[in-house]
C-alpha cells in the first residue's frame, strides 16, 4: 500500500513536470510565430506543429490561441488571492492590499523578457487587449471581495471595496505600462509603490 502511494505520487510529479514543460514549449512556439508573422496570421495548427505536438494535444492545454498568451492568468489570480488572504487580520485594509500587490511584483521582474515579448504582441492585437481587460476585471473582483471581507460589508451596497479595488489595480496597470514602455529597464516594485503612493495622498500634494 505504501509503495503504491509512493508510485502514485511519483507519477503525478512526473505528469506535472511534463505538463509545465509542454505548456512552456507551446507558449514559446506561439510567441515566436506571433512575433514573426503577427497574431492573426498564425493558426492553432501551426503553433502545435512548431511546438512538436498534435492539434488535439494543443487543446488539452489551451482552449484557444488567445489563451496561449494569457495562460498565466489563473496562476497569478490564485497568487493574488493567497497574498491577500495571508495578510495579518489586524492590518489596515489599504496596507494589506498594498503589501499583497507588492509581494507579487517581483515575479514579473523574473519573467521580464517573456512579458515584454507578450506585451508587444498584445499592443498590436485588439482582440487580445479585450481578453486581457476581462481578466483584469476578475482581479478587481478578487481585491473587492477581500476588502469587503476585511471590512465585514456587502460589496454590492458598500462603495469602499470596489473603489479600493478599482483604483488600486488602475495604479498597478499604469505602473506596469510604464515598466513595459521602458522595456523593463525600471524596477517594477518601485514603480508600483510610487503609483500606489499617489493614491495615498500623492495627488493632493500636486495641487498644493
Amino acid at each position: 500500500m505504501v509503495t503504491t502511494l509512493i508510485d502514485r505520487g511519483s507519477t503525478e510529479g512526473l505528469w506535472e513536470r511534463h505538463r509545465r514543460r509542454t505548456t512552456a514549449e507551446l507558449e514559446e512556439a506561439a510567441l515566436r510565430l506571433f512575433a514573426e508573422r503577427g497574431f492573426d496570421a498564425v493558426t492553432v495548427d501551426e503553433i502545435a506543429a512548431e511546438g512538436g505536438v498534435s492539434r488535439r494535444t494543443f487543446f488539452r492545454y489551451f482552449s484557444s490561441k488567445e489563451d496561449v498568451l494569457l495562460s498565466d492568468h489563473a496562476r497569478r489570480l490564485g497568487e493574488l488571492r493567497a497574498a491577500l488572504a495571508a495578510r495579518p487580520a489586524g492590518e489596515p485594509v489599504l496596507t494589506a492590499v498594498r503589501q499583497a500587490i507588492l509581494s507579487m511584483t517581483g515575479g514579473y521582474e523574473q519573467e521580464r523578457e517573456r512579458l515584454l515579448r507578450r506585451a508587444r504582441i498584445m499592443a498590436e492585437t485588439p482582440t487580445l487587449q479585450a481578453r486581457s481587460l476581462g481578466h483584469q476585471r476578475v482581479w478587481e473582483e478578487a481585491v473587492r471581495d477581500a476588502v469587503a471581507l476585511r471590512l465585514g460589508v456587502d460589496p454590492a451596497v458598500d462603495l469602499r471595496p470596489a473603489v479600493v479595488a478599482t483604483t488600486t489595480l488602475a495604479a498597478v496597470r499604469v505602473a506596469v505600462g510604464a515598466w513595459l514602455a521602458r522595456e523593463g529597464g525600471a524596477h517594477l516594485p518601485t514603480l508600483v509603490a510610487e503609483a500606489l503612493d499617489l493614491l495615498d495622498g500623492g495627488l493632493q500634494q500636486m495641487s498644493d
